[in-house]
Formats: structure tokens, sequence, C-alpha cells
């Protein structure tokens, strides 16, 4: 539920499914409300119907006896033992002839008579016309009994194949906010891609837009995100060729300094010897820095690097070898162990110099009296080189931005060490167009350890 697709199409599903629920709801209460006002119609008709009947009846027998002994009681007596509405008779003006009528009762019969409505919420008496044995007419009145709707009612039923309509109706509304998900979200996507791109190193990665889609926000930021990669690559590139031409233009004046530093030497008396050695140990680093700036240009270049079938536990005891005997100046060490034998497709004089790079790096920060250790093992399909240290570390915040070109970790730092604070740019620069990675992380005990893992 993170992604904003997943988010818009649960969204677009789910108000479709509930704008669908109540519209359902809508249209079936007004379909079935006409059907229970008929049925309530219905029962009610049918229950003044049996109540007619049952007056005619009670009717016909309480005139009989009004008009042979002169009472109704013994018909009351019976219907007040039996359930529902209770009987009255009265005479045709609206008299009553019963017993205990209720006076409402009475005015909703005589209300009736003269034609008049009642008015709503009173009484409407059912009324039944029947005659006596004399040919005399009276009136059978009883008050209606609403009751419960009788058994029978329509129940409540879903429409035929509602499961099926259910199911097609939420398969067709999630292909179509799918779809419209999809369709919303494609620029953002574009747009990712463009960036991560970008952030792997290529420059000309772009954002395809549309140009009929003006006016867009996600298209026309796009476009914006595109004018911005375009202008940085051509800060890069006009920043990588400048490196690269001052370094060729330092090539000529550094060569002709030599020359005249040779002479020098032979022209100027034993006391200048010093300022000579200074100025050809300068030079020296010039024309290191100038390599080392050549080396990492050609590497950001990228491109296809020529390969050959590598011994790598060859390469690493060679390199811990030098690196060994320069090291031993300085009362430290360098010291190689491997249990495997590791062979891969690499071009050897670039490895090497980036290993050498890494190796003397932790050389030059290591604790005097202490060794660097080198190990090389095999993890599945990848040859792995750790390179130990006995120094400070790094700062756990820096541990990435180490192999940044010219990046130093505290204030001239490398210049003191005599570094140019390019070597760890050209190893990660060299592991990278191997399909390798390398890492750094510093150790419990103490000290950094750089990874460097190449694939076999």
């Amino acid at each position: 539920m993170r992604t904003i697709f997943i988010k818009l199409f649960m969204w677009f599903w789910l108000s479709t499914i509930l704008s669908g629920a109540v519209f359902f709801l809508i249209a079936f209460n007004l379909r079935l409300s006409p059907l229970r006002d008929e049925h309530r119609r219905h029962m009610e008709l049918q229950q003044q119907e049996v109540l007619g009947q049952a007056l005619a009846i009670y009717g016909s027998t309480a005139a009989a006896l009004s008009e042979k002994v002169g009472s109704t009681a013994a018909v009351d007596a019976r219907q007040q033992s039996e359930r529902g509405a209770r009987p009255y008779l009265f005479a045709a003006d609206g008299t009553p002839i019963s017993p205990g009528v209720p006076p409402l009762l009475v005015a909703a019969v005589r209300s009736q008579l003269v034609g008049a409505a009642p008015p709503p919420g009173e009484l409407r008496a059912v009324l039944v016309r029947v005659q006596g044995p004399s040919g005399r007419e009276y009136l059978a009145a009883a008050e209606p009994h609403h009751a419960p709707p009788l058994p029978g009612a329509p129940p409540f039923r879903l429409p035929p194949h509602f499961w099926l309509q259910l199911v097609i109706t939420l398969v067709i509304s999630a292909a179509a906010c799918y779809g419209l998900s999809w369709r919303l979200t494609a620029p953002v996507r574009r747009l990712r891609a463009a960036a991560q791109g970008l952030a792997a190193g290529d420059l000309g990665s772009r954002v395809q837009v549309s140009p009929r889609e003006t006016g867009y926000e996600l298209n026309d930021l796009g476009r914006d995100f595109n004018l911005m990669a375009g202008r940085i690559e051509k800060l890069v590139l006009a920043h990588k060729q400048l490196v690269r031409d001052a370094s060729h233009e330092l090539r000529s004046p550094l060569a002709r300094l030599n020359v005249a530093l040779g002479i020098a030497r032979k022209e100027t008396p034993h006391s200048a010897a010093g300022a000579l050695d200074r100025i050809e140990y300068e030079s020296d680093r010039l024309n290191l820095l100038i390599t080392e700036l050549l080396t990492l240009s050609k590497l950001e270049e990228g491109g296809e690097i020529e390969k050959g079938e590598l011994d790598l536990v060859r390469l690493v005891e060679e390199v811990a070898r030098h690196a060994d005997f320069e090291a031993c100046a300085g009362n430290r060490h360098v010291r190689f162990t491997s249990t495997v034998q590791v062979t891969l497709m690499a071009n050897r004089e670039l490895l090497s110099r980036a290993l050498e790079n890494v190796v003397r790096n932790a050389v030059k920060y290591t604790a005097e009296e202490t060794a660097v250790e080198i190990t090389l093992e095999r993890e599945r399909e990848e040859a792995l080189i750790r390179v130990r240290d006995c120094g400070p570390g790094v700062p756990e915040g820096q541990l990435d931005d180490i192999f940044r070109p010219f990046y130093r970790v505290a204030e001239a730092r490398d210049r003191k060490s005599g570094g140019t604070g390019i070597g760890l740019a050209i190893a990660e620069k060299t592991v990278a167009l191997h399909g390798g990675a390398i890492a750094a992380h510093n150790l419990a005990e103490g000290g950094l350890e750089v990874e460097i893992r190449l694939p076999l």
C-alpha cells in the first residue's frame, strides 16, 4: 500500500464498490417500497372484507335478538369471549343499540352516515347494513383491528443471479480502475526510471514526455526534469573535459621542468642539493597526481575493457609483497592469507592498480608495529578480498564518501600522508567496471576494513 499506483487503484475500486452498493440499495428500496405498500393495502382490504363478513353475520343475529327479546346481550357476550374487533349494533340513524359502545365509535359512525370523512388521525369505523326479520334496517359497526400483518408478506429477496452479477461488476470495475490507475501513474514511473538512471551515472537518462499534453502537471514535471538533467550533463561533461585537458597540458611543462631540474643539478653547487631534491619530490607528486587524474577520467568514460584469464591469488600475493616491502620502512607489515584458488576474467593492470591503492591506503593509516591483513575467500560465485588495518578508522557517516575523488576525512589528512585523494576513487571505478562492488566499514576492535567483491 505504499506505492501511489496501489493507493490510486484501491481508492478508485473502493469508491466504485461503495457507490455501486449505495445505488443498488437505493434502487432496490425504490423497487421494494411500492411492493410493500401494495401488500399493505391488499392486507387491509382483506381484513376489511373478513371483518365485513363477520359484521354481516353479527348484525343479522343481533337484529333478530333485538326484535325478539329486545336485547343483544347474548350475542355481545359471545363476541367478548372471542379475539379480534368487537362489533356493535346501531339503528339506521346511528343510535347505539348494543350496550357499552365507545363514544369514539359512535361519533365515527354518525360522521360516516352523513358522508363526512373523519379528520386525519381519528377513528374510521367499518359499517355494514343489515336487515332484521321485520325488514327494519340496522347498522353493524366495529373499530378496525390494527393487528400485525398476516403471514405471507413478501420476504427480502435478492434479484435473480445477484451474486454472478456482483462478481462481474467487481471484475469490470477492478479492470477499469486498474487501467485508470496505471495510466495516471505512468508518468511517475517514467520519472522514477529516469531519476534512477541519472543517479547510476547515466547522464543521458531522460523522461519520455508527450508534446501534446502541455499543462498536465506530471508531464510538465518530466519536461522540467529533462531540462535539469541536460544542465547537469553539460556541467559534468565540461568538468571532466576541463580536468582531462588540464592534466594533458600539465604534462609538457612538467617534462620540461624535469629536464631543467637535471641541468640545474649539474650546474649548481652542492649546497643547493636540498632545494633541488625538494623540487624533484614535488615534481614527482605532481606527476603522480596527473597520472591518476588521467586514469580516473578514462575509467569514468566507461566502455568495454580488455579482460583476460587472471589468477587472483597470485595477483593479490604480488601486491601484498610489494606493499610489505614499502611498509617495512615505517615499521609496518602486510600479511596475505588465502585458502582457495580463484581465477576470473579481468584486466590485470587496472585491477592491480586498484588493489595497490586500497592496500597502500591501509598501510598509511595503520599504527606502527602493526600489520595490514589481506584475505581472499570465495563466497558462492564471488571472490571476496578483505583488507584490514589497525588505524583510527573512519566516522560512520563518511564511509561512503571516502571513495569520492579528493575527499578527505580530516583537513589535510591525505596531504600529510602524501596521498592525492584519488586512489580509492580509482579503485571504486575499476571494481565497478568489473561488475563488482567495494565497501568499507569500521571494525569493532578498531581499524578499517575494505571489502572488494568480484564476480567469478
